[in-house]
């Protein structure tokens, strides 16, 4: 008798997922060059003085039979974003293409100080109004400065 294996559809394999190339990753390449260094500028320097990370994602597709949210998290997991800060990040990932957003907290952030329900009022209220308009960097950079504020 042969043994089966079977591969769940949730699980995904890590050549699906992108190497992160820095704390802004724009694969959707919805930012210009400027507001590239602008952001990796602002998260430098937030991460050296509050030892809070927080990385960019912007992808224009995932893996089919994939939802958008998991598929953020295991990024998240993946690039181990706070792991060398004590446990303190964050992934912010948007995708225009598939008109999503997603703020992915690691657990020590969540329980401690950015709540799922503070995340949702921060894409919901500052953020989604300005990809609305098209303005994806002021979205960013609005929704950035909230949860920074927030997470002092």
């Amino acid at each position: 008798m042969e043994a089966q294996t079977d591969n769940p559809k949730s699980e995904l394999i890590v050549s699906e997922y992108p190497k992160q190339i820095g704390l802004v990753n724009d694969f959707e390449n919805i930012f210009t060059e400027e507001e590239k260094t602008q952001l990796t500028k602002l998260l430098s320097y937030y991460k050296k003085t509050s030892f809070r990370e927080i990385a960019i994602i912007t992808i224009d597709s995932i893996p089919i039979n994939t939802e958008f949210d998991q598929y953020v998290i295991i990024v998240s997991e993946n690039w181990n974003v706070g792991r060398n800060n004590n446990g303190n990040g964050l992934t912010l990932a948007l995708s225009k293409s598939l008109k999503k957003v997603r703020i992915s907290t690691t657990e020590k952030t969540k329980n401690l100080y950015l709540s799922d329900e503070f995340c949702k009022k921060v894409i919901e209220e500052n953020m989604i109004p300005e990809f609305k308009n098209g303005n994806y960097y002021d979205g960013i950079l609005l929704g950035l400065n909230e949860l920074m504020r927030k997470w002092i």
